[in-house]
This record gives structure tokens, sequence and C-alpha cells, in this order.
């Protein structure tokens, strides 16, 4: 859907009824922590064409249309020869555990991963894979959908997810139900971002009263003095 109340309805369902572990891949998923990439992009294309039994240059082809590299290959791939319902965290570690396997494992293991998937399935798997994360949901969605269900404000929800959290070593509850000042000493506030005036100057009052700044382009960091710590 391309209708932004839909999807955060979706999503807010998600956050009532999925497993903690998974809540917490999704988190990351959507706010930039992605798992490792464990599989080469060149192999992933070459598997696939092996499996679609298709020459190579209708792959280039078939991706040159689609314009996304996990879509192509869900695509391509034959119909799945059995069915799964394993959750999102087992998928994630699936492949984490392939990081000390040959190419010729990975190939048997991913294969085995395809023959069971659905094409949303296997969507999804394979932009696990490819390290790339775009499908239409963006982070502040996500907040919003967490705020919600918490009944939190958005702010709070946005704060707490900021920082060097990691999903193995965190529980759902302790990131964001759990207020801990510890864990907050370095966590920076989120950016106020910059939205265009909908209504007239004049509806501002007095411009003696206004604060007004330029929307400088670049990267801003924010400095933090806390504890008697300095964190940038």
């Amino acid at each position: 859907t391309n209708k932004t109340n839909s999807k955060i309805a979706i999503l807010r369902d998600y956050f009532q009824k999925a497993e903690d572990k998974d809540k917490l891949w999704t988190l990351a998923l959507f706010t930039h922590k992605r798992p490792k990439k464990q599989v080469r992009t060149t192999l992933l294309k070459e598997w696939t064409t092996e499996l679609a039994e298709i020459p190579e240059w209708l792959f280039g082809e078939s991706y040159n249309v689609v314009g996304d590299l996990a879509e192509t290959m869900a695509l391509l791939l034959p119909e799945p020869q059995s069915e799964q319902d394993k959750p999102l965290a087992y998928w994630i570690q699936y492949l984490q555990d392939l990081a000390k396997a040959d190419d010729t494992e990975k190939k048997e293991k991913i294969i085995q991963a395809w023959q069971q998937m659905t094409r949303a399935e296997k969507l999804v798997f394979n932009k696990l894979m490819t390290s790339g994360f775009r499908i239409g949901v963006s982070e502040k969605m996500v907040i919003r959908a967490v705020a919600e269900v918490h009944d939190l404000e958005q702010p709070t929800v946005a704060h707490r997810l900021m920082g060097d959290w990691k999903p193995n070593e965190v529980s759902y509850e302790k990131l964001i139900l759990e207020e801990n000042k510890e864990d907050n000493l370095s966590r920076p506030y989120p950016f106020y971002l910059a939205y265009a005036l909908e209504g007239e100057p004049a509806e501002l009052g007095d411009p003696q009263d206004w604060q007004v700044e330029w929307k400088w382009d670049g990267i801003r960091a924010p400095v933090l003095v806390r504890d008697k710590n300095i964190y940038i």
C-alpha cells in the first residue's frame, strides 16, 4: 500500500503480535542496524540465473526493468517446493551462521531457504542478504507505530532507538519500555527537522517574537555534556 495510515495500521498490528526477538530485528532493520552481509552479490546473481535456467544477459535485462536486485531475484526464482513458517530472527541467525562457511556450503544453504519460501518471503530474505532494506517503510513510521502501541510519545521512542544498541544484546522491554538513566548518558536527542510553512507568515505573530535559523546542508553532530563526560 502507498497509504501512510494503512502502513501504520499494519505496523501496529505487527508490534502487538510479533515475538520480542522479531520486533527487535524489525526495529534494527528500519533504523539502519542491518546484519552483516554474508554472501557476495555476484554469487546470488549466479545462483539465481542457474536456478531460473536463463542466460546471464536475460538476468541483466530483467534487473534493468525491475530496478531492484532483491526483487529481480525473487521474481526469477522458481516456485517453492515446500512451505516454512520460521520467524524473522531465525532467518537472520541462519544468515549469520554462514559467516565461516565456504561458497559451496553457502550455495547449498541459500538454495534450501529459497526452495521453501513464497515470492514475498524471498523478497525480504534477499533484501536481508543484499543489505538494502528499502521497502516503503520509513523510520518515522515505525517510531509512530511503536509509540501508539505502547502509548508513548514519539520523541521518547525515537530517543530510545538512538545510540549503539544491538538486537542480540538487549530485550525489547528494556529498549522500548524501560527508562534507564545510565543508558541515556551518551544517547543524543533527535534532530528537529525543518518543515515548510503551511500558512501565511503573518499567522506566526509579531516577527519580533520569532526565532529564525538558516537551514544549512551538510552533516550535523550534537555535543553533549552529561555527568562531567563529553559525547560528540
